[in-house]
């Protein structure tokens, strides 16, 4: 008798097994919280893209600027495309640094969409960030304007005189800050707030949106160099990162530490690729690029 309810005791554990690790799996697969459901015809993208992309006028002004070289309608995805065949086509068709014209003696430029601040739970969602690969890097640096400008202005090695930001809260009269005057152990960088822009040209970002690239952990954007005055599009960087196979994450995402196509010319580290990427359309006034 012992081991008859021994038995049905073992039976007992093992469904209430299967039931929890059930429940997990249903768990697993809940689509994110974020997930996407509202879409908007934009003019820059072929593909319509999240209205959560376009809910700032910063998003609506990056996604409305129309590129040489925008992503083809049609991108390349067939059915039974792994993750990884399917970033390695996108970085081989479509990613690169396209550089149409370059003007020199660039003292500095504005700054057009500082990204948010992402927290852990941002970049171990599949949908919430619109650009995860680029704004990973600003989680590695405090969300104010005299840290974001440090990846251009901190000569002898970043050498813009200054960059300017939109104003994030109200402030009567002035609709712009600018930064300045940092140079590493010697000059603590300097803040104003204008009501005017000095820049003339501009720096912006915005996601890029392909079929299924979300579903496979995949997610693209440009960098966008842009003259204020005519609009014109002199220079721009397409980059697609891949993520997935993170095990201590739901999914496996985590954005942080995903890989980025392999052929641009400096790792997405510390800000690094996005000034190398600015100095080539717009030379720097204090000297040579890194």
């Amino acid at each position: 008798m012992v081991r008859v309810m021994d038995r049905l005791f073992l039976i007992l554990l093992a469904l209430c097994g299967l039931l929890v690790c059930s429940s997990c799996v249903a768990q697993e697969t809940q689509p994110s919280p974020y997930q996407w459901t509202k879409f908007v015809q934009v003019e820059g993208q072929p593909e319509p893209v999240p209205v959560e992309w376009v809910a700032t006028p910063e998003g609506k002004f990056a996604h409305s600027i129309k590129i040489p070289n925008p992503v083809p309608k049609d991108s390349g995805y067939h059915k039974g495309m792994t993750s990884e065949e399917y970033f390695e086509h996108l970085c081989k068709t479509e990613a690169g640094e396209f550089i149409y014209k370059t003007v020199d003696n660039v003292e500095g430029f504005y700054f057009m969409r500082p990204p948010k601040w992402p927290t852990d739970d941002d970049l171990m969602d599949r949908y919430k960030l619109e650009a995860p690969e680029i704004e990973r890097t600003f989680q590695l640096r405090k969300a104010l304007p005299e840290e974001r400008a440090k990846i251009f202005v901190n000569p002898p090695w970043n050498n813009y005189l200054f960059v300017e930001e939109p104003v994030l809260r109200e402030l009567p009269g002035n609709s712009f800050v600018r930064v300045y005057g940092y140079k590493q152990d010697i000059s603590p960088m300097r803040i104003e707030f204008v009501s005017d822009l000095k820049s003339r040209y501009g720096l912006i970002w915005r996601g890029v949106r392909r079929l299924n690239d979300r579903e496979l952990a995949i997610a693209g954007s440009e960098w966008i160099v842009i003259d204020l005055k005519t609009n014109d599009v002199l220079a721009v960087l397409r980059d697609y990162g891949r993520t997935g196979f993170n095990r201590n994450s739901k999914d496996g995402i985590w954005w942080l530490n995903a890989i980025n196509c392999p052929d641009l010319r400096s790792r997405n580290i510390l800000g690094d690729r996005i000034y190398n990427f600015a100095v080539q359309s717009m030379k720097p006034a204090l000297g040579k690029e890194k």
